[in-house]
């Protein structure tokens, strides 16, 4: 029973952090964007974290970021900060929107141009 407890908890808290398309469309729509429409023009949805093969990318082709049940958009971003310092979005160590810091573990997924 222990085991099972523990099991769901595992469950809810991955679900809790996991993006999806439906997700991330619903995030946009709460900041009147459409994924939808961004797609069309040129942009692309990557989903996961920024470790992953899809973001080794330069970080100005960014145009939103999803944290924790948010969408950040690019000129919401006041500083970014890369270790080592390539502006690649692999390196990303950290960046600070509206005084808050996020580490790349804090996010999700990007939308890219």
């Amino acid at each position: 029973m222990k085991n099972l407890l523990i099991l769901i908890a595992f469950v809810i808290s991955f679900k809790a952090l996991a993006l999806d398309r439906a997700s991330a469309d619903r995030l946009l729509q709460q900041r009147q964007l459409s994924l939808q429409q961004m797609e069309r023009s040129g942009a692309r949805l990557l989903l996961g974290e920024v470790t992953g093969a899809g973001f080794v990318l330069p970080a100005d082709r960014v145009q939103v970021v999803f944290v924790r049940g948010e969408a950040i958009l690019r000129k919401e971003i006041e500083s970014m900060d890369f270790s080592p310092a390539t502006g690649s979005l692999k390196d990303l160590s950290s960046f600070r929107v509206r005084g808050m810091y996020f580490t790349k573990e804090d996010v999700r997924g990007a939308i890219v141009k």
